[in-house]
């Protein structure tokens, strides 16, 4: 019998991991390791995922956090259905899987990785470069499954500019508690990288902040757009409900989107400021822009 074991990095899209029958792993940060778990909390060789003959065992190898199953130290006991795991901080969840849910995980795999295919080939520089935004969000909103978002460019003076929006209210976008969405933002700002949650609100930095919690925001991503080293922007995307995990395939899809983005537009605006090549800003992402302008500097 398959089994699933599904870890969640902090402000990082979850990856899973299917093992089948028969096979063992050795888990760390030591790229030698079966299963290599880039988390510094985590030992080179941390602990060991063994196939007993029916099912699969966890055993701590003296790592320096600890290995635990469900807040006890994992001393080698047959992991059930649900068991939560810990490595060293990083965790995880076990599910033992049927024959039928292995397989419809590698078929759900290979569907987005043609569907990406298929999203990459609408986003061509013959589009007007307001379109070809609109295109981006639109995807970026159905690989996450998310039912809103904005995206931002950067200008020719260094400020972030928001050029189109979706599934946005100006009711949303006036209240207060945008505060949290904004936030996210400026985090991938800083950090030139993105910032995924599946569940905003078990994150320990994100999800203590009061916006995020009354705005009842459940996941999100941001990413930035960048090229030649340089940040041209960033997409937005949101979701009040929990959705399906985000995974490290959803990220790897979406970063390459927004890497190929940066090239067009790049190419497309060369010596201009993005904002030039737009249409006129409609009313919400002219109320848009000045939410940023207002919130941006003090997140």
């Amino acid at each position: 019998m398959p089994a699933k074991l599904t870890l969640h990095p902090p402000q990082r899209a979850s990856r899973f991991l299917v093992v089948r029958d028969g096979e063992s792993l050795l888990i760390g940060r030591d790229p030698a390791c079966g299963l290599v778990l880039e988390d510094t909390r985590v030992s080179k060789r941390h602990a060991q995922l063994s196939w007993n003959g029916h099912g699969w065992t966890l055993e701590d190898l003296d790592s320096k956090n600890g290995t635990t199953v469900n807040g006890e130290p994992a001393r080698g006991a047959e992991l059930r259905d649900g068991d939560r795991i810990s490595f060293g901080g990083l965790t995880g969840r076990f599910e033992p899987l049927t024959a039928a849910q292995a397989a419809t995980l590698d078929t759900d795999r290979l569907a987005r990785i043609q569907t990406s295919a298929q999203m990459r080939r609408r986003l061509t520089a013959e589009a007007e470069p307001v379109d070809l935004l609109l295109r981006f969000l639109e995807s970026a909103m159905q690989l996450t499954r998310t039912e809103r978002g904005f995206m931002l460019m950067m200008s020719a003076d260094g400020k972030l500019r928001a050029e189109v929006a979706a599934g946005l209210s100006p009711e949303a976008v006036r209240d207060e508690r945008f505060r949290g969405s904004v936030g996210a933002v400026r985090q991938a700002l800083v950090t030139g990288g993105p910032v995924v949650l599946s569940d905003v609100r078990a994150d320990p930095a994100l999800g203590k902040r009061p916006s995020v919690v009354s705005l009842g925001i459940g996941s999100l991503a941001c990413v930035p757009l960048r090229h030649d080293g340089r940040i041209l922007g960033v997409i937005y995307v949101d979701s009040r409900k929990l959705g399906p995990t985000f995974t490290q395939l959803d990220l790897d899809i979406l970063e390459n989107m927004a890497d190929h983005m940066g090239a067009i537009l790049a190419g497309t605006t060369p010596s201009r400021d993005a904002r030039s090549t737009l249409a006129p800003e409609d009313a919400l992402v002219a109320q848009l822009q000045q939410r940023i302008e207002e919130l941006l500097p003090a997140i």
